[in-house]
């Protein structure tokens, strides 16, 4: 029995509503998602830690890049916990000396309150197809480690940039049947016999051209092509941190 996607359950806002119909001569280029420059894993807590994933993103990987920003994470957690104990002893020997000196090392010690308790997070993010594969990831850490670590999943979009090309030999280039015909009749080529045959032709290519005019299709072959066309897609994202 074939397991059921990770992603059934998510939901997601529709945004292309009005996406731009290019006719049959064009053809979309994707563009590779912008992303931010990643961060060291050995930057502060106060830059995010992201790992983008992609279909062809080998999956343990993935995973490793995780523990290696999680692991540094919790350094920086110990390293502060340990500043803010010695910060403690220090302001406890100089309440100590008088209350005078205690009180001048007041607002610096409820300055360093609080710090060092937030738990910090990796992200792991995906768009389109690849949502599954960073959604895995999430639930790997909840499987290994569900009481070492704590996962939640938010979703979201992207907006994209699409190149538009156009490839000359699927463009029409032929004339028409009615185009050739009315072009016929206005130089006199294949004229018939009678006038009134001649004046049927002529008015049943008025009415092809008309026709012709008033199919969507035939008018976006002749419309100028945009050079962009932007889209929105998909985005998971996956955060994960010690609990």
């Amino acid at each position: 029995m074939p397991k059921e996607p990770l992603t059934k359950n998510l939901q997601f806002e529709k945004k292309n509503k009005d996406m731009v119909k290019l006719p049959k001569h064009a053809r979309i280029q994707k563009r590779p998602i912008p992303h931010p420059p990643i961060a060291s894993p050995y930057a502060g807590s106060s830059i995010p830690k992201t790992v983008y994933v992609s279909t062809s993103s080998p999956f343990m990987a993935a995973v490793k890049r995780v523990q290696k920003l999680l692991r540094q994470a919790e350094k920086r957690a110990t390293a502060s916990v340990d500043l803010a104990n010695a910060r403690k002893r220090n302001q406890q020997r100089l309440a100590m000396v008088g209350p005078r000196a205690g009180e001048e090392q007041g607002p610096e010690g409820e300055g360093q309150k609080g710090k060092g308790k937030g738990k910090e997070e990796v992200f792991v993010k995906a768009t389109g197809r690849a949502m599954e594969k960073a959604l895995a990831v999430g639930k790997w850490f909840e499987e290994k480690g569900g009481e070492e670590f704590a996962v939640r999943v938010s979703t979201g979009s992207v907006l994209v940039v699409d190149d538009v090309e156009e490839e000359e030999g699927e463009k029409r280039g032929v004339v028409s049947e009615g185009e050739r015909g009315e072009d016929d009749a206005a130089t006199g080529v294949d004229a018939g016999p009678s006038t009134t045959e001649s004046t049927g032709r002529k008015e049943g290519g008025k009415k092809n051209k008309r026709k012709r005019t008033a199919d969507p299709a035939a008018a976006a072959e002749d419309a100028e092509l945009p050079e962009t066309r932007t889209r929105w897609v998909n985005m998971v994202e996956v955060a994960v941190s010690l609990k």
